[in-house]
């Protein structure tokens, strides 16, 4: 019987509250977009904008932060970045134009990009591979309850105080879980890995690998490309949904402000929060049967949700839409417990947390940062935000596809990591 440490117990509790504030500190403006439009007087393409210059800086921060945690303590990673974020929320609070507002979100991108490859490789070697994908689950709970916080809290404070206050008191918490993250102690690299297979603690120092060397081996790796690939298309369909959501139920389904935020956090933490739950303790059955069992869920609930997400667009009932979208997110939530122990799997400790700063990298480049603007974009050009999120969907489809077909390079994947310890 595998036994979990205090230790470990600890750091995904801790880690838990700040992937908490990670997520409430993003959605939370998804919630405000509606007051912010009418407060500057902005079009749909601007408020895509507000994302989109997170998304940037999301995507272009992680490699060299995770490059920086593989040869560094992770959680001083995780602190820094916990107090950079946080000064971000209060920056876009204190905003006094809309470039101000850019720059806010871009600082924000910036400080959230280097807790991800940090924290899941730190996870990684607290926790045996038979049970990362319901440790990551447990951790990206708090990815469901914060964006949920985010939506809920965001829309019913933002509504009775304004929009300024509720960005800058969701400053406060972060500084003083940076603090705990500091002090907590960290395991070797590999730890976990070399105790699975019967190797017992690290045989010597993990060394550095030279940047160059990283990259080479990753871009050699299927299993790493494929996911990447995945990522990319199925964050391409998933982030305009996300921000959109809101303003979505707002304008086609009849909701105030409020209402909206508080019935999309409700969807948000029942439905996602159930699936990432379930998908970690499906992917980690699965394993037991097939080294491909992480990457065969991911793909699985992607295409079975899409129908449904795509019915949920369209239809024009209000019961109908929240019955089709709570269905539809609790399948996509099976994505995040699988993608990071997916990637850890088939890359050697030294190399994790720059392994998915690369894959964050290029799945926020290429698929979170243009898409939130691109939805409004389609939105101005047609007048039609349903139009615009139907065109969005259908990139998810193909990810599964494709996720499916490169199930049959993981197995060897994972024997090459496993002789390298």
């Amino acid at each position: 019987m595998v036994t979990i440490s205090r230790l470990a117990r600890l750091t995904l509790l801790t880690l838990f509250w700040a992937n908490f504030l990670n997520f409430f500190d993003r959605q939370v403006l998804a919630a405000l977009a509606p007051l912010l439009k009418g407060y500057w007087q902005l079009d749909d393409y601007q408020v895509g904008l507000l994302a989109t210059a997170f998304e940037v800086t999301y995507a272009l921060a992680p490699l060299p932060i995770a490059i920086l945690a593989d040869r560094w303590l992770r959680r001083r990673v995780v602190a820094l970045a916990l107090a950079v974020w946080s000064g971000a929320m209060a920056l876009t609070g204190a905003a006094g134009s809309f470039a101000a507002l850019l720059v806010g979100r871009a600082v924000l991108g910036l400080g959230e990009a280097g807790y991800g490859p940090s924290a899941l490789a730190w996870l990684s070697d607290l926790f045996p591979p038979s049970h990362r994908s319901r440790a990551v689950g447990v951790h990206d709970l708090a990815l469901m309850v914060g964006s949920a916080a985010g939506y809920a809290l965001g829309g019913v404070s933002g509504q009775a105080l304004g929009w300024r206050p509720v960005f800058i008191l969701a400053a406060l918490p972060g500084w003083l879980l940076a603090v705990a993250v500091w002090l907590l102690p960290e395991p070797d690299r590999g730890q976990s890995d070399r105790r699975a297979v019967g190797l017992g603690e690290a045989l010597r120092p993990a060394r550095p690998v030279p940047l160059a060397t990283a990259r080479r081996e990753l871009l050699a790796v299927p299993t790493f490309v494929v996911m990447s690939l995945v990522g990319t298309l199925i964050n391409l369909a998933t982030a305009g949904l996300i921000y959109w959501l809101p303003a979505f139920a707002v304008r086609f389904h009849g909701l105030g402000v409020d209402k909206a935020g508080l019935l999309t956090g409700a969807l948000t933490v029942v439905a996602g929060a159930a699936g990432v739950l379930s998908g970690g303790m499906v992917a980690d059955r699965l394993l037991r049967h097939t080294p491909a069992g992480r990457l065969l869920t991911l793909s699985a609930s992607y295409a079975v949700g899409f129908p449904l997400a795509l019915a949920a667009i369209l239809t024009r009932d209000t019961g109908l839409f929240l019955l089709l979208a709570t269905l539809a997110v609790y399948l996509f939530a099976f994505y995040l417990p699988c993608l990071a122990p997916l990637i850890h799997q088939v890359t050697r400790p030294e190399l994790r947390a720059t392994a998915m700063g690369l894959c964050l990298f290029l799945i926020h480049i290429l698929g979170n940062a243009p898409a939130p603007a691109l939805v409004g974009r389609l939105s101005d050009l047609t007048g039609d935000l349903r139009l615009g999120l139907v065109v969005a969907l259908f990139p998810a489809l193909l990810g599964a596809a494709i996720g499916l077909w490169g199930t049959r390079f993981v197995g060897r994947d994972t024997r090459a990591m496993l002789s390298r310890l």
